[in-house]
């Protein structure tokens, strides 16, 4: 079946994964958590820090976007009629509040030493517009990226046969991976990344998100039958400088004697590596801290450009960013032993947010199945009445 730009197909029996794979997640939350006062998340585990920043969203040039498209990607005439970029969080010009958890990408607490993806969860506030059904808060909207451009699980079926070894016993883990080499090249690949700091690190959303609804769309239908969108883009936060022209910077890594060096301490017992945060907090702790990042979009262009498949690279040559805002970090004092309880408590979703801007693809499906149950899970445990951020927060 030839596919078509701006569409997300369904997978053979892809309901049926859904029903296994929640039992085998709960079954792996019991396997972790059980007998824990606290039950952290099943990914994305440590938490390096929560930091406060602002999301300036631009007045668009939507014409200029357009006919950039059109001289460098194959578009039609009527393909780029239908796109609208300047609705949802990018309608305006305005500054927004926003929350950050920075986080390493393993199922478990790690010293910083051990190579990995690192996470950003980016929690925009005072966000008004028609909901998502599936979000769990009234004005926020949430993005989540990584130091990755893609995922390393090819298809809903391949999550459920990694995390049922995973959920099984976590040695199987390398039996399914060393069954599956792609994938496992994929997971090498995304977690080679040491970065020197977080805070001049690039993250990409990996999977992508719809810019619009058409007229007749049916939320039912996802991963059903192929659903169309207007449009279909993914995100990326680039590091640049803090002042005008806001070169992009270069991405630098933690050098290795530093890493050598952390290691053999821990391993001795004396103090875990938190290279990260210790790191986030000194660099915020200076008066003259400023960090940013362009905030940009990438259309999909052309349908090898996949949508469900998320090990896929949308290479820039075919589709280049757009920056449609910048993300700003200044002067802060974080005292995470204070901030800790909020920031765990907190929840990140890409399903927590603004219809027009729905998660598409088959990571994205699964993650709305997903992210609840781990979410009640672990709040469940603490008889948790969660509480909707809203950036006045101080610790």
């Amino acid at each position: 079946m030839d596919k078509q730009l701006f569409t997300e197909y369904p997978e053979q029996d892809e309901r049926k994964y859904y029903d296994l794979l929640l039992e085998q997640v709960k079954k792996r939350m019991d396997n972790l958590y059980k007998d824990s006062e606290r039950a952290l998340r099943d990914t994305h585990t440590k938490t390096h820090a929560g930091v406060k920043a602002t999301l300036e969203i631009f007045d668009i040039d939507e014409d200029g976007i357009k006919g950039e498209l059109s001289k460098k990607t194959s578009l039609t005439a009527s393909q780029l009629n239908a796109i609208s970029t300047k609705q949802g969080l990018l309608a305006k010009p305005k500054q927004y509040p926003v929350w950050l958890r920075f986080a390493n990408g393993r199922t478990k607490v790690e010293n910083d030493y051990v190579s990995d993806t690192r996470s950003m969860a980016v929690k925009v506030m005072g966000v008004e517009g028609e909901r998502l059904g599936q979000s769990h808060e009234s004005n926020t909207q949430d993005f989540i990226v990584q130091n990755a451009e893609i995922f390393f699980i090819k298809t809903i079926r391949d999550f459920y046969g990694f995390f049922s070894a995973l959920a099984k016993w976590e040695p199987s883990v390398l039996l399914w991976m060393l069954l599956h080499p792609k994938q496992f090249s994929a997971l090498k690949t995304i977690t080679s990344r040491n970065p020197k700091s977080l805070l001049a690190e690039r993250y990409w959303s990996g999977s992508a998100s719809a810019l619009g609804l058409n007229p007749d769309f049916d939320a039912s239908q996802s991963g059903v039958v192929p659903v169309a969108y207007p449009a279909v883009v993914k995100y990326a936060f680039t590091p640049v400088a803090s002042i005008a022209p806001h070169s992009r910077l270069a991405i630098e890594s933690r050098p290795e004697s530093d890493r050598s060096r952390a290691k053999a301490i821990a391993k001795s017992g004396t103090q875990p590596d938190n290279y990260y945060r210790d790191e986030l907090i000194a660099a915020l702790a200076k008066p003259d801290a400023h960090y940013c990042w362009d905030f940009g979009i990438q259309f999909q262009t052309n349908p090898t450009m996949s949508i469900d498949d998320a090990t896929i690279v949308w290479q820039e040559s075919e589709s280049p960013f757009f920056t449609v805002g910048r993300l700003t970090v200044k002067h802060q004092i974080i005292d995470f032993d204070k901030q800790f309880d909020f920031i765990e408590n907190l929840r990140f979703s890409p399903w927590n947010g603004l219809a027009v801007h729905r998660p598409v693809g088959a990571l994205n499906r699964l993650r709305s199945f997903v992210y609840p149950v781990v979410a009640s899970y672990r709040h469940q445990k603490r008889d948790l009445v969660y509480q909707e951020p809203t950036g006045d927060e101080t610790f």
